[in-house]
C-alpha cells in the first residue's frame, strides 16, 4: 500500500518547527514598540520604504513623509535609508537599499493596510498592523523555505536524515533569529530563494525544459534585486552535475544543445534585477547606480578571519554546529561529487565576497547574519555528516558522543538567541573578555558590562576592597541655570542634577590631583555616576582621564545605557580602571560625563573612589 505522504518525518518536522517559530515570535513580538526593537526598522525599513513610499505617501522621489515616521516611531538612530541623488535637484533622494524585498512583500503590506484600517489604526506603513503583517509574511516565507529545502534533500537522502538536518538547521544555528525575529531583513527571504533555486536546478537537469530555465533565472534575479552579491549563486547551476572533467565536457555539450534555455536564463535574470533598473534610471538618471556611498568591498583584502573566528562576530563562534556541514563536505567530496563542487565552489566564492565587505560584521547581529542564507546550499553537506553517522558500520559511540554534542550545541544556540533578545549579547560590539564573562550566564553585572568598553577589571572580587571616596559632584548647591546644565527636574538625593543634552556635551568633572589624594601607580580608581532618562541612556558615556599638561595620558569610558537600566529610574554606573604605570604625581585624575550626538539624560552623583584592597585595612 503506497503511503499518502512518503516521507512523513520530515513534514512533521517541519509543521512542529513552524509551531515553534510562530510561538516563539508571539513571545517577543515588538511590533507595536515605537522604537528600534520593532520589526520595520533600521536596514528592514530601507528595503519596505518603496512600499509606504509609493502607494500611501505618493512621494517616492523626496519622501517628505521619513521625517514624521521617524518623529513618531524611531525605526533608527537616524534617516540612512536613503540619501541625496548626486548632482540631482536638492531634496531629491534615491533609496539605499534595492527593490527585491519589497516586492516579495507587497501582499502583506496590502494585507496591513487593509487591517489598519479595519482596526482604526494610521494607514501610515508603520503602525501596527503592517508590522505585524511583515512579520507573520517572513515566517511564512521561512515555511516555504524548509518545505522547498525538504524536497531537494529527500531527493538525495532519506526522510530520517532530512528531518535532522532540518531541525538542528533551525534550532542549531542562527537562521533561527532571522527567520523569526528579524524576518524583515533579507536573509530568510533569500533562504527561501537559495532553496527554490537548488530545487529548479536539480529538476532541469533530471528533465530540461525552457519554462524550468527561464524559472531559475527568474529566481536568480529576484535574489540580485535583493542583494546584489548573491550573484555569487550563479555558480549553483553552472555547476550543477559537474563532478570530473567528462562531465563538464557532458555539461558543456549539454547546454550548446539546449542553448534556448541559456538564453531563457539569461532573459529571466534580466527581467528580474529589470524594476531596479528602471527605478534607478528615473531617480538618478542612470540604470546602473551605486547606492551605497562610501562602503565598498576590498576582494584583495577579505576579513575572512574576522568572518569566521572573530568573537565580534565568528560565524563559527556564534553557531559552532556549522562545523558539521563543512565536515559534510568532505564526505560529499567523496560519494556525492555532481553535487559536491558546485556546492564547495558556491561556499568559496560567497564566503570571499561576504569577507570582502568592508563593514564585515554586518551592523547589528546575532553571529555572521550575511552567511545565513547560504544554510541552503550547505544543508546538501550538512545532509552528508549526518547520513555518514547514521551508517550501520558506525560506531554506537561515536553516534552518541555526536547526538549528544549536537544537542548541547542546539542548546547552546537557542540561549545564545535569548541572550541577544536580552541584549545580554551585543548586537555590535562583542569581544572575546565580554564572550566569556556573559557566557552561559543569564544575570551579567554591571562589571561584566564594562567589558564591552574596558579591558581592565578588578583583579579580585569586590568584596575584597574597600572604596575610599577621592571626590564627588551631587550638584545640590549649585545654583539652577540652563546655561551651565543644572537642572531642578530631577535629582537623585535632591531635586538638582546636571541636564547631559546636546547644548552640554561635556559634563562638570571630579578632578583630584594624584599627589593631594596620595594615589600611586597601579592603584585602582573607580568612576561613577547615577543616571536617570526617559528611554535610556543611549550615546552617553562616563569617562576617566588621567591629564598630564592639559592632555590625557589614560582615557577610559564606558556606556551609561546596558541591559540593567531601567528607564524613569535612577541607575547607578560604575567602572574600575587602574593608575598607568608611569603615573606622576602633578598628573591629574578626572571624572566627568561625555554626551556627544547623545540622548538627553540627567546626572547625579559624579564620583571618583580609591579601591583599597582589603589587606590595607
Amino acid at each position: 500500500m503506497k503511503l499518502r505522504f512518503p516521507h512523513p518525518y520530515s513534514l512533521i518536522a517541519i509543521l512542529l518547527l513552524f509551531v515553534l517559530m510562530v510561538q516563539a515570535r508571539l513571545w517577543a513580538p515588538y511590533w507595536d514598540t515605537r522604537n528600534v526593537q520593532a520589526i520595520l526598522t533600521w536596514d528592514a525599513m530601507g528595503y519596505y520604504l518603496y512600499l509606504p513610499a509609493q502607494f500611501i505617501y505618493h512621494d517616492l522621489s523626496q519622501m517628505h513623509f521619513a521625517a514624521d515616521i521617524m518623529r513618531e516611531y524611531g525605526p533608527s538612530g537616524s534617516f540612512y535609508q536613503a540619501a541625496q541623488v548626486p548632482g540631482g535637484p536638492e531634496g531629491h533622494l534615491v533609496m539605499k537599499y534595492t527593490c527585491g524585498l519589497a516586492i516579495l512583500w507587497t501582499p502583506f503590506f496590502w494585507l496591513g493596510h487593509w487591517a489598519a484600517g479595519w482596526l482604526h489604526y494610521p494607514q501610515d506603513g508603520f503602525a501596527a498592523p503592517y508590522q505585524i503583517a511583515i512579520a507573520f509574511g517572513g515566517l511564512l516565507y521561512g515555511l516555504l523555505g524548509l518545505g522547498l529545502l525538504r524536497r531537494v534533500l529527500l531527493r538525495y537522502y532519506s526522510d530520517v536524515v532530512t528531518t535532522l538536518v532540518l531541525v538542528t538547521l533551525v534550532l542549531g544555528s542562527n537562521y533561527f533569529q532571522y527567520a523569526v525575529f528579524d524576518a524583515a531583513m533579507a536573509h530568510s527571504a533569500l533562504f527561501t530563494l537559495y532553496a527554490l533555486l537548488l530545487w529548479l536546478t536539480v529538476r532541469w537537469h533530471e528533465r530540461p525544459t525552457r519554462l524550468g530555465a527561464l524559472a531559475i533565472g527568474l529566481t536568480l534575479g529576484l535574489m540580485v534585486l535583493i542583494r546584489p552579491s548573491e550573484a555569487v549563486a550563479a555558480v549553483l547551476p553552472v555547476l550543477w552535475g559537474v563532478g570530473s572533467v567528462a562531465a563538464a565536457r557532458q555539461k558543456l555539450a549539454l547546454l550548446i544543445t539546449r542553448w534556448p534555455d541559456v538564453l531563457l536564463l539569461g532573459l529571466g535574470g534580466l527581467l528580474g534585477v529589470l524594476p531596479q533598473a528602471l527605478y534607478w534610471k528615473w531617480a538618478t538618471g542612470h540604470f546602473l547606480f551605486y547606492s551605497y556611498g562610501d562602503q565598498h568591498f576590498s576582494f584583495l583584502h577579505p576579513h575572512t578571519w574576522d568572518v569566521l573566528f572573530s568573537f565580534r562576530k565568528g560565524w563559527l563562534i556564534y553557531s559552532p554546529l556549522l562545523l558539521l556541514p563543512l565536515a559534510g563536505l568532505l564526505v560529499l567530496w567523496r560519494r556525492h561529487r555532481a553535487v559536491a563542487v558546485p556546492v564547495l565552489a558556491f561556499f568559496l566564492l560567497n564566503l570571499w565576497v561576504v569577507s570582502a565587505w568592508d563593514i564585515w560584521w554586518y551592523g547589528g547581529s546575532l553571529g555572521q547574519r550575511a552567511l545565513v542564507q547560504s544554510y541552503a546550499v550547505l544543508a546538501l553537506p550538512w545532509a552528508a555528516a549526518v547520513a555518514w553517522l547514521l551508517e550501520p558500520g558506525r560506531r554506537p559511540l561515536v553516534r552518541v558522543a555526536a547526538a549528544v554534542l549536537a544537542v548541547l550545541l542546539v542548546d547552546l544556540n537557542l540561549f545564545s538567541h535569548w541572550q541577544y533578545m536580552r541584549s545580554i549579547i551585543s548586537p555590535e560590539e562583542m569581544n572575546r573578555r565580554y564572550f566569556f564573562a556573559v557566557f552561559n550566564n543569564t544575570m551579567p553585572t554591571q562589571a561584566d558590562y564594562n567589558l564591552l568598553d574596558v579591558k581592565a577589571h578588578l583583579p579580585k572580587p569586590e568584596r575584597y576592597y574597600r572604596p575610599q571616596s577621592l571626590g564627588k559632584l551631587d550638584f545640590e548647591n549649585q545654583a539652577p541655570d540652563p546655561a551651565s546644565g543644572i537642572s531642578v527636574d530631577v535629582g537623585y538625593y535632591s531635586r538638582q542634577s546636571f541636564h547631559a543634552d546636546a547644548a552640554h556635551a561635556y559634563g562638570p568633572a571630579v578632578a583630584v590631583p594624584l599627589e593631594s589624594a596620595g594615589l600611586r601607580p597601579g592603584q585602582f580608581v573607580r568612576a561613577s555616576c547615577r543616571v536617570f532618562s526617559d528611554y535610556g541612556a543611549w550615546g552617553n558615556r562616563l569617562v576617566l582621564s588621567v591629564d598630564r599638561a592639559g592632555k590625557p595620558v589614560v582615557w577610559e569610558a564606558i556606556r551609561l545605557q546596558n541591559n540593567l537600566s531601567v528607564n524613569r529610574a535612577w541607575n547607578r554606573v560604575y567602572f574600575d580602571v587602574p593608575l598607568p604605570a608611569d603615573a606622576r604625581p602633578d598628573d591629574v585624575l578626572k571624572v566627568y560625563v561625555l554626551s556627544e550626538n547623545a540622548s538627553s539624560c540627567y546626572i547625579d552623583d559624579v564620583q571618583a573612589e580609591l579601591m583599597k584592597p582589603a589587606t590595607d585595612w
